[in-house]
């Protein structure tokens, strides 16, 4: 994108990260210009609607309205957004689950500058706009066995229904989907990533993911059967999948814990 072609909106409640941000971008990201300044969802939502910006820098636990309720209130993508989280492991996820950006507080300035510079190349090829979207049908449904996870490929980004995997494995560096659609898929992310970012299993069975092997992640729901003599798992798309010896008492635990073991 051209010299001074983003138009960025701060969002964030506390004054500090405001003008730290805003003293970074003025000097070392002379492509972007700050539109403006403001502390909360509310006077944000009047802003996105007056100055048109292109990238948010948006602040997510603020009083008043968090930065999701601010997004499903504009309902509109035609903005990059660079998320600002102090370790809230929720957003965390959902962010992290639509592969989008995000800066921890307290915020550093090489992440922030790689940060924009990621927003410029995706406002000048105008890829992976979807990926808002999908954050924002996923907070709008409750059933979060259908939200959606963006998957990098060799080709662009796959957004597959979380109740649609049977299993993950490591490929080296990279992680292979099997789908209950007999399809597979390609992740050019490590499966330690997908470890972190699926639902692990809770009182509930329904599509919870567990590591049963450094390199085997499984959605619990779609296990066909267990040997435990043998020790290996019968997925319903027929594969075995061996559970490692030091992860068994936590899988046997997990089986327990949800009634099906």
């Amino acid at each position: 994108m051209d010299s001074a072609k983003i138009r960025a909106l701060i969002i964030d409640d506390e004054q500090k990260s405001r003008n730290f941000l805003k003293t970074v971008i003025e000097k070392y990201c002379p492509q972007v210009t700050i539109v403006g300044m403001v502390a909360s969802a509310a006077e944000a939502y009047t802003q996105v609607q007056d100055k048109k910006p292109n990238l948010l820098f948006l602040d997510i636990e603020m009083p008043y309205g968090s930065g999701f309720e601010l997004l499903q209130r504009l309902n509109q993508t035609d903005f990059e957004v660079i998320f600002i989280t102090a370790f809230d492991q929720y957003a965390l996820q959902a962010i992290k689950f639509h592969a989008l950006d995000y800066l921890l507080k307290p915020l550093d300035v090489f992440q922030l500058i790689d940060a924009v510079k990621m927003a410029d190349k995706r406002l000048s090829s105008k890829l992976d706009q979807e990926r808002l979207q999908h954050l924002l049908a996923n907070l709008n449904n409750s059933d979060q066995t259908s939200h959606q996870l963006a998957i990098p490929t060799v080709d662009g980004r796959a957004f597959i229904p979380i109740n649609q995997i049977i299993h993950c494995a490591a490929d080296g560096s990279y992680t292979s989907f099997a789908l209950n659609n007999k399809k597979q898929l390609l992740s050019s992310k490590n499966l330690g990533e997908y470890e972190k970012i699926l639902p692990k299993a809770t009182a509930s069975p329904k599509h919870c993911f567990f590591r049963v092997h450094h390199s085997h992640l499984i959605n619990l729901s779609y296990i066909k059967k267990y040997n435990s003599k043998e020790n290996y798992i019968q997925m319903q798309d027929e594969s075995m999948i061996t559970v490692a010896h030091r992860r068994k008492a936590d899988f046997l635990k997990v089986l327990r814990q949800m009634n099906l073991y």
